[in-house]
Formats: C-alpha cells, structure tokens, sequence
C-alpha cells in the first residue's frame, strides 16, 4: 500500500486520473439518485461529468504532445487506460439524456464496477500478491467479454458518430467500448509478458464468461422448444384449455423463463432486420421498467425469440409471477408517477367482527416534461378474504366528490370515452378474482397532486380466540419514499401493548402514527363476544351469529386429486395408502384411476405442473365425491378461461350440479379454486394432512352452514342472517354490505362463464348496500352533466358510500320522509318567530 500511495504521488497525471474517475462516478450514482425522485432532473449531470472527461483528456494527450511530439502510441498507457474509463463513465451518464441502452440489471452493474476497477488495478501488477494478481487477471477476463459484447451493439452507430462528432465530440462516446476492448487486450498481453503464469487467470475469466452464456443460451433454446411441443401437442389433443394456459402449466419456472417471456417487454432483443439495439420502441403494454440485459440479447440472437405472442407472453406471466398488476391495461403512460403520502384511517368493530378502512392516497407526478402533463395513475389494491369495497371519493379542485355506484359495463364506457378522447375528471373502480380491485384516477398531471379515497368493509380473521387484522395493501406507483398516517380507532377497548411502537392516544380508544409508508402489518387482539343487535333497511334486518359448524357422515366414493407442484412425494403416498381401497382419480389430460401400476407414474407426471386447474365437470357425482387440492402459488384466474371450452364446459357443470366437496390440504388452494370457493361452488374443508386422514378414516366431516337467507363469512367464523322487519339499534350498516357481496356471490356462480349473470335483482341489490362485486364499480365524474349522459344515476334507496361515520342504522324510507317533513316544520316557525320579530 505504501509503494503504491508513493508511486501515485510521484506521478500526479495517475493520480488525479483516478480522483477523476471516483468522482464522475458519484456524479454517475447521484443522476441515477436524482433520477429516481425526477425522471428529467438529472440531465444538466452529464455536462459535468462531460467537462471532467474532456479536461483530463487535454491533459493526456497535451502531455503526449509535449513528450513525444506526434509520435503519441509511445504515451504512458496508464493515462489512456484512466481517460477511457472516464470516458465509460460519462457515457453511462450520457444514455441517461440520450437512451442508448436501458437502465443495467444488478449482475451488469456489478461487473461493470469490478472491470473498471480489475483494469486500473492491472497498471499496477508489481504491486499486487500472486492470488490477488490472479483473482485481477480472472475478472479482466471476463472484463474482454464484456466490453466486447458493447462494442458490437454498438456498430449501428460508428458511421453517424464521426461526422457528428465535429461539434462537442459527444458522440465519440460510440467508440468507447470498441477501445477498451483493444486496451484490455493489450494489458494483458503485456502483463503476461511479465508473468506467463496469469495468462490462466485470464483464459479462465473467458471460458467462465463463455460458458455462463452458453448455459443461459442453451437453457433459453430449450425454453422456446418447450413451448413449441407442447403447444404441439395441445393442438393435437384438441385441448380445451388456452394455448397459453398449457404452456404455463408445464414450462419450468425460473430467472430464464422469466427473461425468456419478457423479451421486448422489458429486456430488449437484436432485431438484425431492423433497428437492432439502439433504435425501435418497446412495447408498452406491461407496465415494468425497461432493462439491459446481454445474457437476453445473446440468448436472443444465437438461439432465436419466443414463438409465442405478447399476449400469450403477458398472461402467462400473470399466472407463473404474479404480474396481474403490471398487464392491467392503460389508456395513458404513468411511468412519472408516484405515491406521495397514504393516511390509512381504521376502525375496528371487534363485537361484529367488522373493520372498516380508509385509504387516502396522495398522488404526485415527476415528470418535468411537456409531453408527460397529464398520466394515469392504476392501482391494484389487495383485499382481505370475504372484503368488499364500499365506497370511493376523488378530490375535484380541492372538493372531495363521492362515487356513485353503476353498472361495471357503464362505468368503464364512460371512463374510457372521459380519458380516451375527452381528457378530464374521472376515478373508476372494478372488482377483481383473487380478492382484489383496481382503481384508476385520471389526469395526475404536473400542475398539482390528486387525491383519492377507497373505503374496503372487511370481516375481522378469527385465530384461536384472537381478532386479526389484515392491513390492505396495494400495487401502484411507487410508494417507497411515501409517508403515511395511520389513525386506529376502536368500538372496544384495546390492549396497550397491541398498539404499534409510537402511537399516541388522540381520543377514546383511538391511537394515531405518523411514519414511512409500511403496507405489512396485522393487528392481533382478542376476541370479543358477538353482539345481538342487528341492523335494519328497506324493511329488512341483519343479525350477525357465530357460524355454526355441523358435523356430518360422508363416505366419498369416489376421491379427486389436484395433483400439482406444491404437492410433496411423501404426504402423496402417506394419503394414498389410506385412500387406495377406494376410487381414486387424477387427471393427466384425461380422467385416470390410480392404482399400484400408475400411482408412482402419475405423481412424477402431474408433480412436474406449475399449476392445476382440475375440470370439475369430470366429477359425475358431487354429492358421493371428495376433490383434495393443494396449490400455494399463483395460477390463471377464472375469466382469463372465457370463451374456451373448459369455461363453457364448467359453465354448464356449473349450473346443474350441486356442491362439490373440497378439502384444501394445510389451508391452501390456488387462485382458480379460491374464485369459486367465493361462488360458492365447494362444500370446502382446510387442514393439514392427519385431520384429513381422520376424516376420511371415520367417515366424518365438518361444514358451516349456510342458506338463501344467510351468508357465512369463514375467515371471521360469523353467520349474517336477513329477515324481514326492522330492528332499532345502533349496529354497523357493513352488516348488509358484506351480507350482500357474500349473497351476490352465491347467485352470479352459476352463469358467471356467461353473460347473464348480470342480472337486474343483482345489481339492484349491490346498488342498495353500494358495493363493488362482478357486476357492479363505482366511479367518479366530473359534473352532473357527465352521470346523465353517460346514464348513470344515485341510487336513492342506498346506503352510499361508507363512511367512518356509518356505524348506526340508517332511517328507512319512511323514515326520512319523517325527518323531512318534521325539519320543514322547524324552518316554518323559526321563519314566522324572526318575521314576527322584525314587526315588532
């Protein structure tokens, strides 16, 4: 250390050369910071680390010139090495103004940063011990690779890059790459001169660097000739199910895959017919920052793209990796978006096993551009099991303005025709499978923030004897600078220690937090006794009591099983020796019994899916059948198979046979399942194994339940009855709200792969508890004109929105008709009181 302090003192050009380069490289780090919080805040960086290149370039080649006259190949080469990655380093700040290559994944970042460094350090070899010296050789190895790989992407553009270079000579940035590549190799044909024993260290670096992409390119061909078989075979088997679905099913999972399916969404191929790598646009359809990845390039370009289409790239990606979210479909980009500030605004009402929450959601947009003014800002917000969103508000110059309750058809013509083509004031919100919803809150433009609100009644999880509440999370721009307000109030007391670290007390059994937007938490705190009292409307009443658990015989006959990835070899053969002496099935494109000959087979072939999604109209019998499933990770929804023959199969089954007995193994089942367990499709089970076992051993099973006139919410372990009459009393008007989605629920199940579950009774009843379903959204216009137009109109025999304030019963119609009439009254004679006055 001390030989080389001393060295770069004695030579001032080295050493000014590498305080030069560390400190382009903050200038490097603090564009891509300064671009984080504003995507165009950061261009007037590159001129500065422009003017530090160009300077210690004057430097090199003025000393050159002093030296050695013209004659300059006789310069030191450790000034050219340090000019050439200042040089690399301004260029990266460059392709932030001026996109060449998208934003580097993390793997690129790093060995970038270590070929830069494994380069400098090369100048100084006398320096360094043996195993450092070979670990420096071994990473300038792969550095050749890698400088190499951006020499050749860049070609396209040497031929516009020396004339345009006349002016500021920004544009010999192109040739940066080409000559560090020549540099590189010519350190180390000179340090190998000097010791012939690194020239391994070297030849390692490139055969790793070689093979690493061999193996991802060879992965990647096996890949695209995965999807072709089977996609093959689908056709050849008149499948039922998508394309798409199949392939999903049976492609391996994994980084390749991933990359594999998000070529020309999010990393970038070699188009050698068209614009190659710097020119062309990505397709915006997937809502992901675009990436630089030279493993997808390569892979691309020696082993070919994906057969599949866009669209049949995109939903696979929703049901392998959970990419939902980033494919909703939007109308205008949000890229400059961001979530500024949540206040989350909570109250909990433990003797209904009911909370009822708030989100507030302050939206910024960063762009400093004219051409980015006006953004969409989509949101997916996760709901917990059994919730229901119940009311929506958008602020409208500086008003906040309530949502009105619609058609889910009306509601997103008249959002599409506002921002499609008119470009103002709305905010829409749809039901979604997989308890989620999405919202959509149009323009967010840079002239100010907009602000939203969504209302979510949710049941309240029952575990043991403790009440458990799910925080509501959401997908959307980002929210990881945002700050958050959260205030949880309570109808009963809560335990002190329960409260989260910080909170103060700002009225009774009400705790409020000022932090950094956190979106996972519960809140765990005991159970209360379930209170009597009911709640009343429109001459109904609804009264909550514990669900009621009926123990019953079964004996199934016949025994289904789901088998799919998330199954293990163990707990298979642990159950099939129990189950064996009966009938017992699995589905491998067509319905198989197992028996001793298959059963080892049929688990290797079914163990290999990603997903399953059993056929439940192969099921001839429900009421002497068992179906047992297993699934812990994402698989397609129910609506994505509409229009195929599966759906229209299901659809049929569906609306003819009765309820099938499910039992879920340790509580999982996947999204497709979970959707109709929602419909109410299964008599359904969850346990782990030895519960299982013991039911099917003495032929006794447990189920909740349920009629036309009650609605079971499982997670909270509560039964919601409707009667007729009214009932006085201060109960949650979220009774109706979540009896009515639950209710909803049961009667779309049957037509729900057809257009006809939309039906007037339906939507009628989630207009009076106001409630988004499959059928039903809220939204928010601008002006009364706008609702008339587009016919939508205020429900006047409805809960509207919720509010924190909704706690008690509402007045029925004749009711208020009361009130009115009595209020009317009251202003008559304060009138008559203050005219009488003024006579007198």
């Amino acid at each position: 250390m001390k030989k080389l302090i001393t060295n770069l003192q004695q030579d001032l050009i080295t050493s000014t050369g590498i305080w030069m380069i560390i400190f382009s490289s903050l200038i490097l780090l603090a564009s891509t910071l300064i671009e984080m919080k504003n995507p165009e805040g950061h261009h007037g960086m590159f001129f500065l680390s422009y003017v530090i290149t160009v300077i210690y370039t004057i430097i090199v080649f003025g000393t050159a010139l002093n030296r050695y006259r013209w004659k300059l190949s006789k310069s030191k080469i450790e000034y050219t090495v340090l000019m050439l990655i200042l040089w690399f380093v301004s260029a990266f700040v460059l392709n932030k103004v001026m996109n060449v290559f998208d934003d580097s994944v993390l793997w690129l970042v790093v060995l970038l940063v270590l070929s830069c460094i494994a380069l400098i350090a090369a100048l100084f070899l006398d320096l360094q011990p043996s195993l450092l010296k070979h670990l420096n050789h071994f990473v300038l190895g792969i550095a050749l690779i890698l400088f190499s790989y951006f020499a050749f992407s860049l070609i396209p553009l040497y031929l516009i890059s020396v004339p345009a270079s006349i002016g500021l000579g920004i544009s010999l940035h192109s040739f940066i790459p080409l000559c560090l590549t020549i540099v590189t190799l010519t350190i180390c044909c000179r340090n190998v001169k000097r010791d012939r024993k690194i020239i391994y260290s070297i030849a390692a670096g490139l055969i790793f660097s070689i093979s690493v992409i061999a193996i991802f390119t060879y992965n990647w061909f096996s890949i695209n000739n995965t999807i072709s078989k089977v996609s093959n075979r689908n056709i050849l088997a008149e499948g039922k199910l998508p394309n798409w679905v199949v392939i999903s099913q049976s492609i391996p999972k994994g980084l390749i895959t991933e990359r594999n399916l998000k070529s020309d969404l999010v990393y970038r191929t070699i188009d050698m017919d068209g614009s190659w790598l710097w020119g062309g646009f990505m397709n915006k359809t997937f809502d992901e920052k675009q990436q630089h990845d030279p493993l997808v390039v390569l892979a691309s370009l020696f082993a070919g793209k994906s057969q599949l289409d866009q669209k049949e790239r995109i939903k696979i990606l929703e049901s392998l990796y959970d990419a939902r979210h980033q494919a909703q479909e939007r109308l205008w980009s949000g890229d400059k978006l961001e979530t500024r500030n949540v206040i989350s605004n909570v109250r909990l009402i433990p003797e209904y096993r009911i909370a009822y929450t708030e989100k507030i959601l302050t939206i910024t947009n960063r762009s400093t551009s004219m051409w980015n003014r006006n953004q969409e800002a989509v949101y997916t917000f996760h709901l917990p099991e059994g919730a229901v969103v119940s009311s929506l508000s958008l602020w409208i110059a500086g008003k906040e303005e309530k949502g009105y309750l619609t058609t889910k058809a009306k509601a997103d013509s008249a959002y599409r025709q506002i921002v499609g083509v008119e470009q103002h004031d709305p905010s829409v919100i749809h039901w979604q499978e997989g308890n989620t919803v999405s919202v959509r809150v149009f323009p967010c433009s840079i002239e100010e923030d907009r602000k939203f609100k969504i209302g979510v009644t949710s049941p309240l999880k029952k575990a043991g004897s403790e009440l458990v509440y799910e925080n509501i999370y959401f997908d959307g721009p980002s929210a990881s600078d945002a700050t958050e307000t959260l205030r949880i109030s309570s109808s009963k007391p809560l335990p002190e220690p329960l409260i989260p670290d910080g909170s103060e007390l700002v009225s009774k059994n009400a705790y409020q937090l000022d932090r950094d937007y956190k979106p996972d938490w519960i809140l765990q705190f005991p159970a209360s006794p379930l209170s009597s009292q009911g709640f009343s409307f429109n001459n109904k009443a609804y009264q909550i009591s514990e669900a009621k658990v009926n123990q019953y015989s079964f004996s199934p006959k016949h025994i289904y099983l789901d088998i799919n990835g998330s199954w293990s070899k163990k707990e298979y053969l642990e159950l099939w020796e129990h189950i064996k002496m009966r009938k017992v099935y699995v589905f491998d494109e067509k319905l198989l019994q197992l028996d001793e000959s298959n059963v080892d087979l049929e688990f290797q072939r079914l163990s290999k899916l990603n997903f399953s999604l059993f056929p439940l109209y192969k099921i001839d019998d429900p009421k002497t059948s068992l179906l047992i499933s297993k699934g812990n990770g994402p698989s397609p929804n129910l609506s994505d198979l509409k229009d195929s023959e599966f759906a229209r199969k299901m659809g049929k089954y569906l609306s003819s046979s009765g309820k099938i007995h499910l039992y879920a193994l340790e509580g999982q089942i996947s999204p497709y399942l979970k959707t109709l367990k929602e419909l109410r499709v299964f008599d359904f089970h969850a346990g782990q194994l030895t519960d299982l076992l013991n039911n099917v051993s003495t032929n006794t099973f447990e189920s909740t339940a349920e009629d036309s006139t009650s609605t079971t919410i499982d997670p909270a372990k509560i039964s919601i009855r409707q009667t007729s009459g009214n009932l006085k009393s201060n109960a949650p008007d979220h009774l109706l709200r979540l009896y009515a989605y639950n209710h909803i629920m049961k009667e779309v199940a049957g037509g729900y792969f057809k257009n006809d579950f939309i039906q007037p009774e339906t939507i009628a009843e989630a207009e009076q508890a106001n409630i988004v379903t499959p059928v039903s959204s809220l939204i928010v216009l601008e002006t009364q004109k706008d609702y008339e137009r587009f016919g939508i109109e205020e429900s006047k025999n409805s809960l509207k929105n919720a509010s924190m304030k909704s706690s008690g019963a509402v007045p029925e119609p004749h009711e208020w008709m009361l009130i009115l009439i009595t209020g009317a009254v009251v202003i008559y004679f304060l009138r008559n009181r203050q005219q009488t006055k003024s006579v007198a």
